[in-house]
């Protein structure tokens, strides 16, 4: 078997379980995917209302999914197994794979996400990049812990993750629906940190990835969906009153 092959098989094994009856996880659930535990270090009390009492998307989360869906357009769509082998070819440039599904086990736990951006050269991990649309430029702890799960997961998937980047991208909410980034045109894909036009403003952080705090990190997060702590509300008043929950939660400082 080569490497590719194995790679998928374990993601297939791992995905196979994600949809069984009867989680043994908070909620019923099978699985964790990367997204909520990204979330839960925004606030852990908003990941528990979201499952208690869910409610419609936002015009604002609906504008951040059209902006990461404008920025894939140009990529073309090809099968779970030749990203994989891609992934392992030996090449002068990186290759990009868009929106990549990655699926692994944590002590057991099958922990799922997709990533906007991976970029592998021979098998290497060279670059992971995030990409948030937000009224904000600023990079949040949410954002970092997002990030470096995905290049934690391609690790465990058996991708080599030991010199990886990963790149954070903030867009303001007004590039989300901007024909640049639909044909990337904009310049933010330059390489530039920080970008500013008549419609919108970017920047763009990169880091090394850290292994061992993002398991901590992990570790952190999986024990609520263990329910071996009750969640944990944030202590910022401005989540508060941007909350959609704010009316419900009993810990809200709004």
């Amino acid at each position: 078997m080569d490497i590719a092959s194995e790679i998928l098989g374990k993601y297939q094994e791992v995905m196979s379980r994600v949809f069984e009856s009867g989680g043994r996880l908070r909620f019923g659930r099978n699985a964790i995917s990367i997204s909520s535990i990204a979330q839960q270090y925004y606030c852990e009390k908003v990941v528990e209302l979201n499952h208690e009492h869910p409610l419609p998307a936002t015009k604002k989360m609906q504008q951040g999914e059209a902006g990461h869906e404008s920025i894939t357009t140009l990529a073309e769509p090809v099968s779970k197994e030749e990203c994989f082998k891609e992934a392992l070819i030996e090449r002068e440039k990186p290759i990009c794979i868009y929106e990549l599904g990655i699926a692994w086990e944590y002590k057991g736990i099958p922990i799922i996400g997709l990533v906007d951006e991976a970029w592998f050269r021979a098998g290497d991990v060279e670059m992971v990049i995030e990409r948030k649309f937000s009224n904000s430029l600023k990079v949040y702890s949410s954002y970092h812990v997002q990030a470096q799960l995905y290049c934690l997961g391609l690790g465990e998937m058996g991708f080599n993750n030991a010199d990886t980047l990963y790149r954070i991208m903030v867009l303001k909410r007004a590039c989300a629906d901007c024909p640049k980034l639909e044909d990337r045109s904009c310049d933010i894909f330059t390489n530039i940190r920080s970008y500013q036009c008549e419609k919108g403003e970017s920047m763009m952080y990169t880091y090394e990835f850290n292994k061992e705090g993002i398991l901590k990190d992990l570790e952190w997060a999986v024990e609520f969906w263990q329910g071996k702590r009750d969640a944990i509300p944030t202590k910022v008043k401005a989540k508060c009153k941007a909350c959609q929950h704010k009316g419900l939660c009993e810990f809200s400082l709004a």
